[in-house]
């Protein structure tokens, strides 16, 4: 892990798009600082390499853009990959989130994804992450250019039980107890064996609370419109059993290939989002419409269907009713006959 001060002084304008590079652009006059990763497999840099890796922090190196921040793609002259990721602008103190940084850096699991390095520019935080070469969850159920290349159960169910497993270590058994407050299928990345490793934990503190309130009316503070626990509305708080209804929102995309936000199989009158929908179909006996049709007929219904349940459990609307994370990675590993992991 590592600490770089740049003490440059640099002017972004409020509501800049966040996938230009105006901002990159002023890195461009820093000459010879140096960066230092301490990690046998990353070699030594400068921040002119992170800039030359991502072309000047090019819109086309984009990986995906949270509401934590844009994530670039990085490849260094000795071809190692890497993730960037420019958080969103922050007021707090240098010294505060380089504090959190140390202990983020800290936060070692198979399935998070590990924070290499860190860097401030005055108002630019940049942080360093491992390459996944799978990309990221949501884009292999939503974004397919071929819909017969639609995921197989046997990998849905190991991303499932892998990211509950990821998600349960930082609520349960990380002596800081974090919540995430940002969980989606977009902070799920998938290493070269499709393991999953969630990202962004942690980050949520860092982010503007002036522009994150400003965008209340379409995403809550602690998720992406569909991810929000109805509660939120009610307290502003953020929970673990909120994290808990997020995921159930994720297992919900990998049960039934939807989107959070965006129906395609409901009737054309249907208004709501994903949770909303699966609650109709419960209320009437019909679960067994939600199903992905790619994995049906395929003699795994059983199993399917137990995930199903468990996603439905994570989004009931009382918090108290919701199981908790440690709970939920019990039960998706018995279902897929895991032996347990911490």
């Amino acid at each position: 892990m590592f600490f770089y001060m740049l003490r440059v002084s640099m002017k972004r304008k409020k509501g800049e798009d966040p996938e230009g590079n105006k901002w990159a652009k002023s890195l461009k006059k820093i000459k010879g600082v140096k960066v230092s990763m301490f990690e046998k497999s990353v070699s030594k840099m400068k921040l002119s390499d992170l800039m030359k890796a991502t072309n000047n922090f090019s819109k086309h190196s984009i990986i995906r853009s949270g509401k934590t921040g844009t994530t670039y793609k990085a490849m260094l002259e000795d071809n190692t990959l890497l993730m960037v990721e420019r958080l969103q602008g922050s007021r707090h103190f240098e010294k505060e989130v380089m504090s959190e940084m140390a202990t983020l850096g800290r936060v070692k699991h198979r399935n998070l994804v590990p924070l290499l390095g860190f860097c401030m520019a005055k108002k630019e935080r940049l942080l360093v992450y491992k390459y996944m070469p799978n990309g990221i969850l949501h884009d292999h159920l939503h974004s397919l250019d071929d819909p017969n290349d639609a995921m197989e159960w046997t990998l849905r169910l190991k991303i499932g039980i892998g990211a509950a497993r990821g998600l349960a270590w930082l609520h349960h058994n990380y002596n800081r107890r974090i919540i995430h407050r940002n969980i989606s299928s977009k902070c799920i990345l998938l290493d070269a064996d499709f393991e999953p490793q969630i990202s962004d934990f942690g980050l949520a503190r860092f982010m503007n609370p002036i522009d994150i309130h400003l965008n209340t009316s379409v995403n809550g503070e602690f998720g992406d419109l569909g991810y929000v626990a109805p509660e939120y509305a009610r307290t502003l708080v953020a929970t673990r059993k909120g994290d808990v209804y997020s995921f159930g929102v994720v297992l919900l995309e990998l049960v039934t290939g939807e989107r959070p936000t965006q129906v395609s199989k409901a009737p054309e009158s249907f208004k709501g989002n994903l949770v909303e929908w699966i609650t109709e179909l419960s209320n009437s006996s019909q679960l067994q419409d939600a199903v992905d049709r790619f994995l049906v007929g395929k003699g795994i219904d059983d199993e399917v269907f137990k995930v199903l349940k468990v996603a439905c459990s994570c989004v009931l609307p009382a918090p108290k009713e919701r199981p908790t994370m440690f709970e939920v990675y019990q039960f998706l590993r018995a279902i897929g006959l895991v032996p347990f992991v911490d």
